[in-house]
């Protein structure tokens, strides 16, 4: 007789194959540039930041997909780190001020574009600002709300 499926189950593989996804995103643009501490940093610091953020992500994943006891913990590592990593972003002293110095230079090579649409440059960049600030908070939200959720269904991780 097939084993019952345990509360949670299709919500923590769905979880996991999302964190597994996440984890090949951070290898594939491992070389992106981040927001860090009052800077944008790019080469060694970048990589290393994404290489932390893919074992996470693939431990994450797996660990979900079988419900190990050490999954349940890795949560609320991560969503801690996530959550550090967020308010770092956006309450850093320079570190707004330098993703808004990024975000206008890329506007920048495409500001005849948005004349010709009639787009002012600032209020686009006024735009994109907010919305990656709202953006980081949902995000907070989201990772507290998943936490949360992991904590409720605790029982689906394997005892040791």
């Amino acid at each position: 007789m097939p084993e019952a499926r345990k509360k949670g189950q299709f919500t923590f593989r769905a979880a996991a194959v999302l964190f597994i996804l996440s984890a090949i995103g951070e290898i594939l643009f491992i070389v992106s540039e981040i927001p860090l501490f009052g800077e944008i940093r790019g080469g060694v610091v970048a990589g290393i930041y994404h290489v932390i953020y893919f074992a996470l992500f693939a431990a994450l994943g797996a660990g979900l997909w079988k419900g190990e006891k050490w999954a349940y913990s890795l949560v609320f590592v991560t969503t801690a780190l996530e959550t550090l990593d967020l308010l770092q972003f956006l309450f850093f002293p320079n570190t707004m001020k330098a993703y808004e110095e990024s975000v206008l230079n890329q506007l920048s090579m495409i500001e005849s574009e948005l004349q010709a649409a009639g787009v002012d440059t600032a209020l686009a960049l006024q735009a994109i600002l907010q919305t990656v600030q709202i953006t980081c908070v949902v995000v907070m939200l989201c990772w507290w709300g998943f936490a949360l959720y992991t904590y409720l269904r605790r029982d689906y991780f394997k005892s040791a």
